[in-house]
């Protein structure tokens, strides 16, 4: 008897995380050991980090403010948004570092950047206090990302007070962006997975002059929507997620030092 083939949802099989190389591995080793004080062991540490990241599966990220660059050409942004010191750095610490990014040294403010592991393709850069600050200005970034990475995106919003910001840059030059209440609000023409929008689409000529007043408009606004066709939204990260590498952690001022922030080095 011949059996009716049927057809099944394929369940997400988990994939390990990234262990770091041993060398980076040991950066990070020096770090813990400096702030867990007397009667740490430093080879019990090595081991609880290479668990850590073994154990690490792709999951749902913040999505209020972050950059994106391309996998293969990441590491030129160190570089380009003046990071140092970096180590390796799980997802959990990466953003436990988010929640107390900042010190000072010498009276200069330093802040901790996290750079994700490789979701799709893309890097995410969150940096809580210059990306939500806007002290990396959005277009100036974008541009400088895209001209060392090849390409480039920066994600803003803050719904207190009704921000919206998405940058697309490549090659060094922004192609498209929105940044609501500026003037004007879009930049560049419309790329081909948005929906413009025309007055034939509106009942009354004036309904589409209120919402769409410039020509190059579109209905994508949301910064998730314009990192799922862009990028990658944090957001929806998940089993299904390729992943590649592990993440890092660095500073904003070299030889700073990982130590002094709000709270330690979380595995």
């Amino acid at each position: 008897m011949t059996e009716t083939p049927t057809t099944e949802t394929p369940v997400p099989v988990a994939v390990p995380g990234a262990v770091p190389a041993p060398e980076d591995l040991a950066a990070l080793v020096d770090v813990l050991f400096a702030e867990a004080g007397p009667g740490a062991d430093r080879a019990e540490l090595a081991e609880a980090a290479r668990a850590a990241f073994g154990a690490e599966r792709p999951r749902p990220l913040a999505d209020a403010w972050w950059l994106a660059v391309p996998g293969e050409s990441y590491l030129a942004a160190f570089e380009v948004l003046g990071l140092h010191d970096r180590v390796p750095v799980t997802v959990r610490g990466g953003e436990a570092a988010q929640l107390d990014d900042t010190k000072r040294v010498d009276g200069e403010v330093v802040h901790r950047v996290f750079v994700t592991p490789e979701y799709a393709g893309w890097r995410l850069v969150f940096a809580e206090s210059p990306i939500g600050s806007c002290a990396w200005w959005p277009t100036t970034v974008a541009e400088s990302l895209s001209a060392a990475c090849g390409r480039a995106q920066v994600f803003y919003e803050d719904p207190h007070a009704d921000a919206v910001i998405w940058v697309a840059a490549e090659g060094g030059a922004v192609v498209r962006s929105y940044w609501r209440a500026s003037q004007p609000e879009w930049e560049g023409e419309p790329l081909p997975w948005e929906e413009v929008l025309t007055v034939d689409d509106f009942e009354d000529e004036d309904d589409f002059a209120d919402v769409y007043q410039e020509p190059n408009a579109s209905e994508v606004q949301s910064v998730q929507a314009a990192a799922r066709h862009l990028s990658v939204d944090p957001g929806g990260i998940g089993p299904d997620t390729p992943v590649r590498g592990h993440g890092w952690l660095a500073l904003t001022r070299a030889g700073a030092g990982h130590r002094g922030f709000g709270s330690p080095l979380k595995l």
